[in-house]
């Protein structure tokens, strides 16, 4: 017999009908069966009986002479049953027809700190209350984070339908250029399928701004520089959008040089008038970072003053000579 099977619930309950048994055994007394597949269960006993099954779908009559078991079969899985004595329990599943990950507002674009809230859409899903959704991170190193796992309990809803789940998201710098993403699992249990079965969204990309933050070279400290020398201040910072750069600087210090991503200031022939705080300023329009280098200007040394000397006595004696 051809039974045609549609999905108008997620629990089958069908029993084994009897005359005179002591004793029926349903086997499996539980099957999870995904829509559209076939399922089938034997009703057996100790001795031989008359038996049949009462079912919406696949029912039979009582049998005309005593028999030990009667299989239940259906090609087609759907989801209407009756109660019985000898009950069978049938779970129909469907995966569903999508899985998607949006925000519920779209950020135009994502600022670090700011709170964003992301959504994941599963559509037409039975049963909904063994439904697990997860979401993930993965960030431009390829570590995978998750981030949270949900499920909603809702008894009695063995038709499909759709589940929205939400997830409250705030980014740091860290996360600039990541990728979020959400899967759905069905948790049907030992009779289900294993590994459970699960579907996964397409990849968010998500861009974030933030304001600059330096990396200083040498550094931000105090540096002492031998008059004469020549000596370079690099300034860069890490920022999205990209910083621009100023300096304070003495006022007979010379101009930095300005190229993108990087402000420089070379002072060659350093003199002690060059002495002084040199301060890096990196902004873009989420704010700004600061980094100061205070330099002195130093005298040439003993050793070095001693042998210029020297060379000049040197000089003197051989056009002596």
């Amino acid at each position: 017999m051809e039974i045609v099977i549609g999905l108008l619930l997620s629990s089958l309950s069908l029993y084994c009908d009897f005359i005179d048994a002591e004793c029926l055994v349903i086997s499996p007394a539980r099957l999870v069966v995904k829509y559209g597949d076939p399922a089938s269960s034997n009703c057996s006993s100790d001795t031989p009986v008359e038996m049949g099954w009462e079912a919406t779908q696949g029912g039979t009559g009582l049998t005309d002479k005593e028999v030990k078991f009667l299989n239940w079969r259906v090609d087609r899985c759907y989801t209407e049953g009756g109660q019985c004595q000898k009950q069978l329990d049938i779970t129909v599943y469907k995966l569903p027809d999508s899985v998607s990950i949006s925000y519920r507002k779209y950020p135009d674009p994502m600022v670090e700190k700011h709170q964003y809230q992301l959504q994941c859409l599963v559509q037409n899903i039975a049963p909904i209350e063994t439904l697990r959704v997860t979401f993930y991170k993965v960030n431009t190193t390829g570590e995978q984070t998750e981030l949270d796992t949900q499920h909603k309990s809702k008894d009695n809803i063995k038709t499909p339908e759709n589940g929205a789940y939400t997830l409250d998201f705030t980014p740091s710098r860290d996360d600039d250029g990541a990728q979020l993403w959400c899967s759905a699992m069905l948790d049907l249990g030992p009779e289900g399928p294993q590994p459970p079965p699960v579907m996964e969204s397409d990849r968010l990309n998500i861009n974030v701004l933030y304001k600059p933050l330096i990396n200083m070279s040498p550094g931000c400290f105090s540096m002492n520089i031998t008059e004469g020398d020549t000596q370079s201040l690099a300034c860069s910072a890490k920022g999205n959008p990209a910083p621009s750069y100023d300096w304070l600087r003495p006022q007979s210090a010379p101009a930095p040089n300005t190229t993108e991503g990087r402000s420089v200031v070379t002072i060659t022939n350093m003199a002690k008038s060059h002495s002084g705080e040199y301060t890096c300023i990196a902004r873009n329009h989420l704010g700004n970072s600061t980094c100061t280098v205070n330099v002195e200007v130093t005298g040439a040394s003993c050793q070095a003053a001693g042998s210029a000397m020297v060379a000049v006595l040197l000089l003197q004696l051989i056009h002596w000579l």
